[in-house]
């Protein structure tokens, strides 16, 4: 008897009652916030993060695919049957291209009509997910419509959602682009160092990407190393629109690689042309220290010494110094040609024994300042001096 309470006593403290199994905690991503768009040339391109947190904050670990959705809504025709493209005077700011001014008297819809109105444009597997990525950013190209059937501007929104394992992110941060008619790349590209910086030149297009005329706010100027692609939402150099069609870059010493894009509207979003073929230039120093403020020449036995004073530069190399020898006597003392002393040797020290002078011949002298980029300043000249024949 004793033995069965002891049996039922273990028993009892091992065997709990086992409740209805749970279901998995769903994995949901989180959704997208910072999806941003721009138009270049006939495409759209649209960037986001990739997609790597939970709504609990945890790292997502895998994703089934993510759906870019699209809405395009038309300029809506006014009441009265006014020309929908046209504007009254003083409507909108001159600046702005007329179809985005048009628009933005108009609302975007709101995030729930979104869902409802807008198709799935692509779906980008997660095979496909490796070759849409670059950096930690996802990339996708759309070529939506330009116009209406009739000829009115249209407004294209996208938003996207990211299906994991178990479920799926909620919808995205919307964003919307008004599609124009921006420039051809800019052509005739020229790249020329200068003491200044790099000037960069080009001739502005004269066509679009469709068949109407080219719509050109500015331009944007891209630097690079050579051969290293540009990113659709790369910087340019330029703080703001350049106007003209040249622009004068100042670019760390080194080779550098230039490319130039039509701009139809800074933005957000930014419409811009695919860019100008690229140019090369290499910029270094070209800028040359000053020159020694004086050169003496003094008359010793045989030779002639040159003392001048010490020039201040970071970057000075030395000096060089030059040799002139002179036909003739008194005022009528002409100049027979110049020779660099010492085969064009740089001097460090500030003076200088010419002993290579033939006695009783005229000859007159000039130094130089030169820097580590080889850039040699204005020569300073000596009058014409003579070695005498007797002491």
């Amino acid at each position: 008897m004793r033995k069965l309470l002891a049996l039922l006593l273990l028993a009892s403290l091992f065997c709990g009652k086992r409740g209805d199994p749970r279901p998995p905690v769903p994995v949901i991503p989180q959704a997208t916030s910072d999806l941003v768009v721009a138009q270049r040339a006939g495409q759209v391109i649209l960037s986001w993060s990739y997609p790597s947190l939970t709504t609990a904050g945890r790292s997502l670990t895998e994703i089934e695919r993510i759906v870019v959705y699209r809405y395009v809504e038309e300029l809506p025709v006014p009441a009265g049957g006014r020309d929908p493209n046209s504007m009254q005077p003083g409507n909108a700011d001159p600046s702005v291209p007329q179809a985005v001014a048009l628009f933005a008297k108009i609302p975007t819809i709101p995030q729930a009509q979104f869902a409802k109105l807008s198709s799935e444009v692509e779906s980008i597997d997660k095979a496909n997910l490796a070759a849409a990525t670059a950096g930690a950013k996802l990339y996708y190209a759309d070529n939506p419509p330009f116009r209406a059937q009739d000829g009115r501007p249209v407004r294209v929104t996208y938003a996207l959602v990211t299906v994991g394992k178990t479920a799926k992110s909620e919808i995205s941060n919307m964003v919307s682009v008004v599609p124009l008619p921006v420039a051809a790349p800019p052509k005739d590209v020229v790249a020329t160092p200068a003491a200044e910086g790099v000037k960069i030149t080009w001739t502005a297009p004269s066509t679009s990407v469709t068949q109407d005329p080219p719509i050109i706010a500015g331009y944007n100027i891209y630097r690079g190393a050579p051969g290293e692609p540009v990113a659709d939402f790369a910087q340019p150099v330029n703080a703001g629109l350049v106007t003209e069609t040249s622009f004068t870059d100042v670019p760390p010493y080194g080779e550098h690689e230039y490319r130039i894009t039509a701009v139809g509207n800074l933005g957000p979003p930014l419409l811009q042309s695919e860019m100008s073929l690229p140019v090369k230039a290499t910029f270094r120093d070209l800028v040359p220290p000053p020159a020694p403020a004086s050169l003496t020449p003094l008359i010793e036995t045989k030779a002639v010494r040159l003392i001048w004073p010490a020039v201040e530069a970071a970057d000075l190399a030395g000096y060089k110094l030059y040799r002139s020898e002179g036909q003739g006597h008194g005022n009528d003392i002409k100049d027979a040609g110049t020779i660099p002393l010492e085969g064009g040797q740089i001097f460090t020290a500030t003076d200088f024994v010419d002993a290579r002078v033939d006695l009783g011949i005229a000859y007159r002298y000039a130094v130089t300042a030169i820097d580590k980029s080889g850039n040699e300043s204005a020569r300073v000249w000596t009058d014409w001096v003579v070695a005498p024949k007797s002491p």
